[in-house]
């Protein structure tokens, strides 16, 4: 039996001191990487929070004269117009012709400010945690619009066809008393949304066009052409005008005291 030197001792000490010695580093160095990357931003995922007041509306279709209109990805449409207060607090200004009270629906802005005030509450509720990559607020297209306005119903009007009931859902030429009102007074259709009929008129995504004589998925109007369309009739305007299928279209660049805008969100069509 041959007994160790103290020399070769010594170098198999050292050598199982090194060995232990990285063994302790690695195992240290993948917790620290484990611990980094278990805290990493891009790990984790934002949640989406939709604004306070918006109520989902679930895909389906309604009948536009004899042709279906078929909206195949479900959205949110806010369940009031948009107020002069929200709309000042996040731009800094009101371009209202009725100002005085807060609750009353903004109005008199241009297409092109509805979509800038959308994208600002976009970038707001990105920087605040609330809306993941891929969704944005916008206006509903003119399809989504109606869609939300029928809420399932086939009739003139959401509430029925009979325009005498109007004054229990709708602020118009018959009841306003010349003026806007705070939004969410009358009754809501039956999916909950408010003023649909009445009030303000409310801008949509699409540029005018006469309706295409087809079935159509997801419509989204023209690629281009010189107005933008505005449906749900108004405070100045009899309620005839403010029938679920009513529209009517102005130049984008333009703004009057009796169009405003209702807010929707979805995420952004692949």
């Amino acid at each position: 039996m041959i007994e160790p030197t103290s020399a070769g001792l010594s170098t198999c000490l050292l050598i199982l001191s090194i060995a232990l010695s990285h063994t302790g580093c690695d195992k240290g160095s993948s917790d620290a990487s484990a611990r980094r990357l278990e805290s990493s931003p891009a790990s984790s995922k934002t949640e989406l929070v939709p604004l306070t007041n918006m109520v989902l509306i679930k895909a389906g279709s309604f009948v536009r004269g004899k042709y279906p209109v078929t909206i195949t990805r479900d959205f949110w449409l806010g369940k009031y117009e948009v107020t002069q207060g929200e709309y000042t607090a996040l731009m800094g200004k009101n371009p209202s012709h009725f100002p005085g009270d807060t609750n009353r629906p903004v109005e008199r802005l241009s297409y092109f400010q509805a979509v800038a005030y959308c994208s600002a509450v976009t970038k707001r509720e990105q920087e605040a945690g609330r809306l993941p990559p891929g969704y944005a607020y916008r206006l509903p297209t003119e399809a989504e619009w109606e869609y939300a306005c029928r809420a399932g119903t086939t009739n003139l009007f959401s509430f029925g066809d009979d325009s005498g009931t109007a004054d229990q859902f709708a602020w118009t030429l018959e009841n306003s008393e010349g003026t806007t009102h705070p939004v969410g007074l009358k009754r809501p259709n039956p999916w909950g949304l408010y003023d649909m009929h009445g009030n303000v008129w409310e801008w949509c995504l699409d540029w005018f066009a006469p309706y295409p004589a087809a079935p159509l998925t997801d419509p989204t109007g023209p690629a281009s052409n010189k107005f933008k369309v505005f449906k749900g009739g108004g405070w100045n305007q009899e309620i005839e005008f403010a029938r679920s299928v009513n529209r009517f279209m102005m130049a984008p660049s333009s703004g009057i005291y009796f169009v405003g805008l209702r807010v929707a969100l979805s995420q952004s069509h692949q």
